[in-house]
């Protein structure tokens, strides 16, 4: 579904006067999504994640290299299957309008689909689907907990109908026994929906637990590409790291 192809970003220096004085974000980034699979990024802060997932929305253009959903570039894409491509974000409290009840902003992107009318009766199946009670449907953001705010997040994400999900440090924020009830979540909507997800991630340990596929993204290069199930067989040592945060090594 997704490729990336030899990938490269940059960003002028702060306070530089000179164009080319620029700091290099991501380096020769190659990798594929197969439909209907979950494959994890890892990396630490700064490493490039999330200029990464910005670069496959085509919220900002890669310096050299191409991505491509289903052989075709982004934006064309995205203008024959519309609502198809989805982002969760980290930052559920900046994610959402203020001013918007949880009905509001779970319709808008389904607008670009769907008229109005149509959207009502799907809203409260959507608030079921992420196991909300539809008395929230009149509620605002700033009356939601942290968990629930980030379920509305998912029921908007996947209003559209979409097939690929971008969750881009999706659960890094909530407290540790939310994000265990959030990756169950993730995992009941990929097997009902068949939804191909990048999970983008700073834990292993929720890597691991939904994902197929590792991708470890150190200093804007991709350090080592496994199957969640042969981590243990890890030789790089930056994966080592990590992994070892998990798996204990003799």
């Amino acid at each position: 579904m997704l490729k990336v192809q030899n990938v490269y970003k940059s960003y002028p220096k702060a306070g530089s006067l000179f164009k080319k004085n620029r700091f290099t974000v991501l380096s020769g980034i190659s990798f594929e999504i197969k439909e209907g699979e979950c494959v994890g990024l890892i990396g630490e802060s700064g490493s490039g994640k999330s200029t990464l997932s910005r670069l496959i929305m085509d919220l900002e253009k890669p310096d050299e290299g191409t991505i491509t959903l289903e052989g075709e570039s982004i934006p064309v894409w995205k203008k024959k299957n519309p609502g198809e491509i989805s982002v969760v974000f980290q930052d559920y409290t900046s994610s959402v309008n203020p001013r918007f009840t949880v009905e509001e902003a779970i319709i808008e992107p389904m607008l670009v689909k769907e008229n109005i009318a149509k959207t009502a009766t799907k809203v409260t199946q959507l608030l079921d689907r992420v196991a909300l009670p539809s008395k929230l449907l009149q509620r605002y953001p700033h009356e939601l907990s942290g968990g629930q705010l980030q379920r509305v997040c998912i029921a908007r994400a996947i209003s559209t109908n979409p097939r690929f999900i971008i969750l881009d440090e999706a659960i890094s924020s909530l407290d540790v026994s939310v994000q265990a009830q959030i990756l169950d979540l993730l995992k009941e909507l990929r097997a009902d929906l068949n939804l191909t997800y990048l999970f983008i991630a700073h834990d292993l340990q929720a890597v691991a637990s939904l994902c197929d596929k590792v991708l470890f993204l150190y200093k804007g290069k991709i350090e080592e590409e496994l199957l969640v199930t042969d981590l243990a067989k890890t030789e790089n040592q930056y994966a080592k790291k990590l992994v070892s945060s998990v798996i204990t090594f003799d």
